[in-house]
């Protein structure tokens, strides 16, 4: 046991003498230092790198970007100069850290100075470098992942609106694309035709009751979303089937006649998907309750 502790003193003390790696200046208002060096392989023509990343203020996370698929990144193209250039020198294995000053940050991200932050004090990136392959490999491997989580998102949208509707007492028709709809007037006029203008009535909500949009006035001050610049809350006008709106409502407006109205429970793939959505409540993957009605149709 002694000389277990004897050792472990020793390499403390050699780990407490090593040297603190210094940050080379790369350009004003930007410092990276090399964290690791694993030898791996370099950046070659059309390539890309698969990237774990994060953004670190005052010992904070503030920043975890991991997509599906992975971070991938072309140092070479679409990516800013004064990362660009870092990045470059990385080979498959190496991490580096960067640091900015705050204006420095916010310029890269692409935001304004945020308030009540220290200006003096830096912003860090974290980086290492998974993987470097051809661009094109990465592509397949992003997409057949997206295909993967598609599948498996529409099971879990599925069942959370199948358990909303058995809470509730509701009983749901489901359309082949996922969408769950109640007729709740079935209309007088004629269904729409694709290409064909339509004008609906709605109120937008989460499963959990929040809401979202509505083309009522009087709905949207009662529920304190009321927002001028909407002006005028009247019915919304779309060409059916043209990609104008959410897949989900071209799938159950088709399915209307004039007059009529429904509920829609509309999975997040027939929605936004798994996008965030900055300043909006929708959040990715989620599932959305429209009170619709059709009140129009138009060549």
């Amino acid at each position: 046991m002694k000389k277990y502790i004897v050792v472990m003193i020793a390499l403390l003390g050699i780990s407490s003498c090593e040297k603190e790696v210094k940050f080379i200046e790369s350009e004003p208002g930007v410092e990276y230092r090399l964290v690791d060096e694993r030898g791996g392989k370099k950046l070659g023509p059309n390539q890309a790198m698969m990237l774990d990343l994060n953004s670190v203020y005052k010992d904070s996370v503030v920043m975890n970007i991991k997509p599906i698929g992975g971070f991938i990144v072309n140092p070479t193209k679409g990516v800013p100069p004064m990362l660009g250039k870092i990045l470059e020198s990385l080979g498959e294995g190496d991490s580096a850290q960067i640091k900015f000053n705050l204006e420095t940050y916010s310029q890269l991200m692409g935001t304004p100075n945020i308030p009540n932050l220290d200006t003096a004090e830096s912003f860090f990136i974290n980086i290492r470098v998974q993987e470097i392959n051809d661009e094109s490999f990465f592509v397949e491997r992003i997409e057949a992942e997206m295909e993967k989580a598609v599948v498996v998102q529409a099971e879990k949208d599925k069942g959370i609106i199948e358990e909303y509707l058995a809470e509730n007492n509701l009983k749901a028709e489901r359309t082949e694309e996922g969408l769950y709809y109640i007729v709740k007037e079935e209309g007088t006029g004629a269904k729409p035709k694709v290409g064909q203008t339509v004008s609906v009535d709605y109120i937008a909500q989460l499963l959990d009751g929040t809401y979202i949009d509505t083309s009522y006035k009087t709905v949207a001050e009662e529920n304190k979303i009321y927002n001028p610049q909407r002006e005028p809350y009247e019915p919304y006008s779309f060409p059916l089937g043209q990609r104008a709106v959410i897949e989900g409502w071209d799938v159950g407006i088709s399915l209307l006649n004039k007059g009529g109205s429904a509920t829609f429970f509309v999975p997040s793939k027939l929605a936004y998907g798994p996008e965030p959505r900055p300043g909006s409540p929708i959040p990715p993957n989620g599932i959305l309750m429209f009170e619709l009605k059709l009140v129009d149709v138009k060549n």
